[in-house]
């Protein structure tokens, strides 16, 4: 006798991680080893991904080798700087700064234009740790405010099933 249990699909455990970093640069290596030894996180390095993208509904990262989810993560640092990624709505990225609106969670080290941007990675972090946080996206404008991060949100997006249009 067959049951449909034994004809079900059972997918492959994937790992996870407090936070992923994505290439062998010098702002990543430094990231992955601040990440460990002042926050004590749980990271894992990747060189060889193929695209990182965010799940929305776990709200976690997917990292890709292929068509094989990996590993998974609540935080992504790309110190690749070109590698595909997909945000929240699939959206593509247009990066400027070490975090962008539509990326949740995401921190790019390597883009230019920041003093301090591993410092200012792991120091976002921090602060979510030490606030109960488990998300930042990076605000389409940025508030007048005496915030810590004041171009950053720490709320989720109301789906828009859950809004009221009336």
């Amino acid at each position: 006798m067959t049951t449909s249990a034994a004809n079900s699909v059972h997918r492959p455990l994937v790992p996870e991680f407090d936070a992923v970093v994505l290439g062998r640069s010098f702002a990543s290596q430094r990231v992955a080893s601040r990440l460990r030894d002042e926050l004590r996180l749980s990271v894992h390095e990747i060189a060889a991904a193929t695209l990182a993208r965010y799940d929305d509904i776990d709200h976690r990262w997917e990292i890709l080798v292929g068509d094989t989810v990996v590993v998974r993560a609540k935080f992504v640092i790309d110190g690749h700087g070109d590698l595909p990624m997909r945000g929240r709505d699939e959206i593509e990225p247009g990066f400027r700064a070490v975090t962008t609106p539509g990326f949740p969670n995401l921190f790019r080290p390597v883009v230019p234009g920041r003093a301090d941007a591993v410092g200012y990675t792991v120091s976002c972090i921090a602060y979510m740790r030490t606030n109960g946080l488990d998300y930042v996206e990076r605000r389409l404008r940025t508030p007048i405010s005496d915030d810590d991060f004041p171009e950053l949100t720490f709320d989720r997006p109301s789906p828009v099933l859950w809004t009221d249009l009336a």
